[in-house]
């Protein structure tokens, strides 16, 4: 019973929203002025967040609650017994119901209100769940985007655009409770499919607190307003905050985590980008490519002690290392068996027959690797290896810590130093050339450009596409 209440949590983001959190919620919107004659909640589960609305919205003629859960809607219905004179409740899948129609039927001003499931499409993909939206490429990505998981999306990022769009028409309030990194998507989203969207807020809650969970969370509140275009949004750190944080907005298609700091470092915005940032190598088989060097030999992920040739050995700093600035003796070692993404790995049975040997000793775990990126390449074939892989001169910085530290890497051992692929680089040719790069990154200046676009709060807050922003 446990492990079935557990599964159902999981494929349908079952996170039912405390009456605590549902009033002040409720409240929040009051004193931003959202006087609704209709409410309607989308996933209204139990009826806690009707409830608030019932309280906080005694003018509202209408409440609507619909819910997939038929034992949901029995406890609704009996919660909400003391307003049934303008209480519309039913059971309903979200993906069959036509929003903009139900919207469009409803009397006066309409709040549309929520808590959408905290769950993603990968997730109940593996869960072979079929609450699902039908398939669409919503957020355009393309190859190897869509192979590398960065079209994995939460569904709550698809229902609430789905509401926006149907608002779109009649206009009306959206508030949803949802995760931080989902509100920036969606926003973003309707920036740049025109949605007449005017005054947006996104306010910090604790989902710790209230739900349980790990994860940054906010109410994100949009008013639609037909003829509109805003494009900010202010950032409060709580619900009871009256002064923002900061303001988000968009620029040429991409966020703005700070309007203010962009306005201020605009003049350092690359027209193009001079330089590319590389990440460093993906090979999906720590186990069996990196090792830590033991005496003469070479001790593997899986405690074996070998003996390599050097060839396609080099010496390893992983991005944890580049933050705390350990770069000058790397403690591990890479296997590195191409030179360029696709090149053909045969010829390392003639030149290193002791590596062609291991190689092929792990061939069933190298084929075994899921991403869908090394299907029909050569046999262990790595990613994000070229030509700037083998530069003398490296300057780094670590995609997944909170500061921005970049760092100059030179050649161990007459060897130019590899990084992993939650790092970012920039190769040079000289000492002289990195240094100089490293000391322009590390400014004041450039750092609060950055600031502008990056969001800490991110599992990967650093990008390649940010980095390439800055003019050289």
């Amino acid at each position: 019973m446990i492990r079935a209440k557990s599964r159902q949590k999981t494929e349908f983001g079952d996170f039912q929203t405390p009456s605590e959190l549902a009033d002040a919620v409720c409240q929040r919107l009051q004193t931003d002025g959202v006087r609704p004659a209709s409410v309607l909640e989308p996933t209204c589960g139990q009826g806690f967040f009707l409830e608030a609305a019932a309280r906080s919205f005694p003018l509202a003629q209408q409440l609507v609650g619909r819910e997939w859960n038929a034992d949901y809607v029995a406890s609704a219905s009996l919660r909400l017994d003391h307003v049934r004179d303008r209480l519309d409740l039913a059971q309903a899948d979200f993906f069959q119901e036509d929003w903009a129609q139900t919207i469009a039927s409803l009397p006066g001003k309409v709040l549309v209100l929520g808590n959408p499931p905290w769950v993603t499409n990968s997730q109940l993909g593996s869960l072979g769940s079929a609450n699902l939206p039908a398939k669409s490429n919503f957020q355009n990505d393309r190859g190897i985007a869509a192979k590398t998981g960065k079209a994995n999306f939460d569904i709550s990022q698809w229902m609430i655009t789905h509401l926006l769009e149907a608002l779109s028409v009649r206009g009306g309030t959206l508030a949803m409770l949802c995760k931080t990194a989902v509100a920036r998507k969606v926003l973003l989203h309707a920036w740049q499919s025109s949605l007449p969207l005017g005054k947006c807020s996104l306010r910090e809650i604790n989902a710790r607190r209230h739900f349980g969970a790990a994860v940054d969370a906010c109410l994100l509140t949009c008013e639609v307003v037909p003829g509109s275009f805003s494009q900010s949004c202010q950032v409060f750190p709580s619900l009871e905050a009256s002064q923002p944080t900061t303001t988000l907005g968009q620029y040429q298609g991409n966020l703005l985590a700070s309007c203010a700091e962009f306005q201020r470092h605009q003049h350092l915005l690359a027209a193009e980008p001079s330089r590319r940032w590389r990440s460093g190598i993906k090979h999906d088989c720590r186990d069996v490519m990196q090792f830590r060097p033991e005496g003469r030999g070479l001790v593997n992920g899986l405690g074996e002690t070998v003996e390599l040739e050097p060839d396609y050995l080099f010496p390893l700093v992983p991005a944890g290392a580049v933050f705390r600035g350990e770069t000058k003796q790397p403690q591990q070692m890479v296997l590195v068996p191409q030179t360029h993404t696709g090149e053909d790995t045969a010829k390392i049975e003639s030149s290193a027959p002791r590596t062609w040997a291991y190689l092929q000793r792990h061939a069933s775990r190298l084929a075994a690797r899921k991403s869908s990126i090394y299907r029909g390449r050569p046999p262990f074939s790595i990613f994000g290896i070229g030509e700037y892989s083998f530069a003398k001169w490296k300057v780094a910085i670590s995609a997944l810590h909170k500061k921005l530290v970049f760092r100059v890497l030179g050649p161990q051992e007459g060897r130019p130093v590899m990084l992993d692929d939650t790092t970012y680089f920039l190769s040079f040719r000289t000492r002289k050339e990195a240094q100089a790069t490293a000391n322009r990154l590390n400014s004041d200046e450039v750092r609060s450009f950055y600031e502008a676009w990056i969001f800490w709060d991110a599992k990967r807050p650093i990008t390649s596409e940010i980095l390439q922003r800055l003019a050289y």
